[in-house]
């Protein structure tokens, strides 16, 4: 597939104007928001039908289906500060508004979001497994933030298959009970609700929601590589870090990487 460039354009969510360009292919949503992020000042909508090189967190690949999912990047400038929109508040908006706009196609209870900003997807009587994930990516000069890149991938109509995958891997399709939009303009819609987080609710409101979306205080966890058990006990001053309590010896730890734990949101 040649690199075509579908269409671009200016559209205002609220008050606030966002440069939009829909490509048939790109290396990465991610790059392309950064690219634009240096030549100017303003929000950017970069989505894509297909990723050569979409990856994940942690320099995992993220795989799609061409055509199929919504790959898109929301890029916030430099004009937007870190003292008003720290990595946190991004981060909670991001994941609530990918939440809130699938759960305008299925039932809430079989959606979950999973620390820190996975979605996942269960129908009755079928194993659970990731429908959605995040990657922010932020860069700074000195001490100054320079732009973030708010990536989003969320398989809509297929699965792509991943021989190695440590979890089922779901797309919106398998628990829709109304008809889809396009991909395209499910990535507006996301859009406009992950500024709508933004814009009109603080920090601390934003932070709260996702905190009780995740539904982790009070919980037991397993350590990924250990035997041990965890208690959730809060958040650290970051808003986003777990503070935890190993089980059996009280133990005080804090988690910052989603991958040191083991779960299935819908057990909690």
């Amino acid at each position: 597939m040649e690199k075509t460039h579908l269409t671009s354009f200016w559209r205002t969510v609220g008050s606030v104007p966002v440069f939009v360009e829909h490509w048939s292919e790109l290396d990465s949503t991610n790059d392309r928001a950064r690219q634009l992020c240096e030549q100017s000042d303003c929000v950017v909508l970069i989505t894509a039908q297909h990723q050569r090189r979409g990856r994940g967190r942690h320099g995992r690949a993220w795989v799609d289906v061409p055509g199929t999912a919504v790959l898109m990047t929301l890029g916030i400038p430099r004009s937007w500060p870190e003292s008003l929109f720290p990595g946190s508040v991004l981060m909670a908006a991001a994941a609530l508004g990918v939440l809130g706009e699938v759960e305008r196609y299925a039932p809430p209870e079989w959606l979950r979001l999973k620390y820190p900003n996975d979605i996942w997807a269960k129908l009755p009587d079928h194993p659970s497994g990731k429908l959605a994930g995040m990657l922010l990516e932020t860069d700074y000069i000195g001490s100054e933030r320079r732009g973030c890149m708010i990536g989003v991938g969320l398989n809509v109509a297929s699965s792509p298959a991943i021989s190695n995958a440590p979890y089922p891997i779901r797309c919106l399709a398998e628990i829709a009970q109304v008809n889809l939009p396009s991909t395209t303009e499910l990535a507006e819609r996301i859009l406009e609700c992950i500024l709508g987080v933004l814009v009109h609710e603080s920090a601390e409101v934003a932070i709260r929601r996702w905190q009780k979306e995740l539904g982790l205080c009070g919980r037991s966890l397993a350590l990924r590589d250990s035997t041990r058990r965890v208690r959730v006990v809060g958040y650290a001053s970051d808003g986003m870090s777990l503070c935890a309590e190993v089980i059996g010896n009280g133990e005080r730890i804090t988690i910052t990487n989603a991958d040191t734990l083991l779960y299935d949101p819908f057990e909690l």
